[in-house]
């Protein structure tokens, strides 16, 4: 038997460690150089020869992407540019380029972030993010983990839009307004008008999302088209019916949120559909990313629209909460309607207060007639 084979040369790497160099076939020139370093006692041309090739690293890769037509190879170095919204810049980066360096590092490639400055109008200046490497492999295993970074910098970061019904029309409404009136005049302990949903914007929310650019918001859109589809075994228009109040907790004196409960089989169905299309996208807030089901319900009274935008909170101290005990006893069963929803829409969060007696600025609408 071969001397090769029960006694093959090693790479001695440091006191601690050392390595045998495998003997394999000449297509792989880099480890038959290595070998041959090695036994002639070149250690120092072992190691810079040596570098095992991953065998399946352009074909196959469990943990990438399964769309990698997107990358490019130009005079043997492979090259990708992926969209990132600037506002993940600087996670991306780190403190003084740490985390940039690590992703680098753990994975042999250079990423180039382009600088934050305004556009000006300049459209040949880059605005993606920019990965090279040698192999395939390394080039999609940067982009892996650049993704899970941002999906975990998106996780803290406030929603910036959501996605539901509106119900600011017809019975609802009047309704809603009945039942404001009813509450105003009972002179209840911390209840004022400030703690109420305005309404021009009483919906239904099917999901929030974080959406940081119009990339993002235009991708966002034609997910919500692409629901289309989960309109095919539900009927349409939606037929929803409103009745009863709950808390977002499980003290009534101390409420953040008072809701109403939103009863639809059909928009039950369609919405745990249309929720796990966009989990997938990846730009949930943190909290919906981790439900199976919509929970439908219309919010009522929240104490982070008097926190926010009531007028007098620059001059009296604003709780946290605020005591739903009497509203509870007097209407758990309030009955607010019915209604007939034909369009999910993706909504900016906040902008019905900016512009009050509308409802929320629209990014998409999904008709459902």
């Amino acid at each position: 038997m071969s001397r090769n084979i029960l006694a093959p040369p090693l790479v001695y790497m440091s006191n601690n460690r050392r390595y045998r160099v495998n003997l394999v076939h000449e297509d792989f020139n880099d480890q038959r150089q290595a070998s041959q370093a090695a036994m002639k006692g070149n250690l120092h041309n072992a190691k810079q020869a040596y570098n095992e090739r991953d065998l399946y690293g352009e074909e196959h890769n469990d943990e990438i992407d399964d769309d990698l037509s997107d990358i490019e190879c130009q005079n043997s170095i492979f090259k990708l540019k992926i969209h990132v919204a600037s506002s993940f810049y600087g996670g991306l980066i780190g403190f003084k380029g740490a985390t940039k360096r690590r992703l680098e590092t753990e994975t042999s490639t250079e990423i180039m972030i382009p600088p934050r400055v305004a556009d000006n109008g300049n459209k040949s200046r880059e605005t993606n993010v920019i990965i090279k490497g040698k192999t395939r492999n390394a080039v999609a295993t940067a982009k892996r983990k650049i993704d899970v970074l941002v999906a975990s910098l998106r996780g803290r970061m406030n929603a910036t839009h959501f996605f539901g019904v509106a119900l600011n029309y017809d019975e609802i409404l009047e309704n809603f307004q009945v039942f404001k009136e009813l509450i105003l005049s009972a002179q209840l302990p911390s209840i004022d008008e400030s703690l109420f949903q305005l309404d021009s914007s009483l919906h239904a929310t099917l999901g929030a999302c974080v959406l940081m650019d119009d990339v993002e918001r235009n991708k966002a859109a034609t997910i919500l088209q692409s629901c289309r589809e989960f309109l095919a075994n539900v009927k349409t228009p939606f037929k929803v019916h409103v009745r009863g109040l709950e808390i977002m907790n499980d003290d009534p004196s101390a409420v953040r949120v008072l809701y109403a409960i939103v009863d639809s089989p059909d928009l039950q169905l369609f919405s745990d559909r249309c929720l796990q299309r966009f989990i997938e996208s990846g730009f949930m807030t943190a909290r919906d990313a981790q439900r199976e089901r919509v929970k439908l319900h219309m919010t009522l009274m929240n104490n982070r629209f008097k926190e926010v935008y009531s007028p007098d909170t620059s001059t009296k101290a604003i709780t946290k909460t605020f005591d739903a005990r009497e509203i509870l006893k007097r209407w758990g069963d309030f009955d607010f309607g019915s209604a007939l929803c034909k369009e999910i829409l993706l909504c900016v969060i906040g902008s019905s207060r900016e512009n009050k007696g509308d409802f929320y600025k629209i990014s998409s609408t999904l008709k459902c007639e």
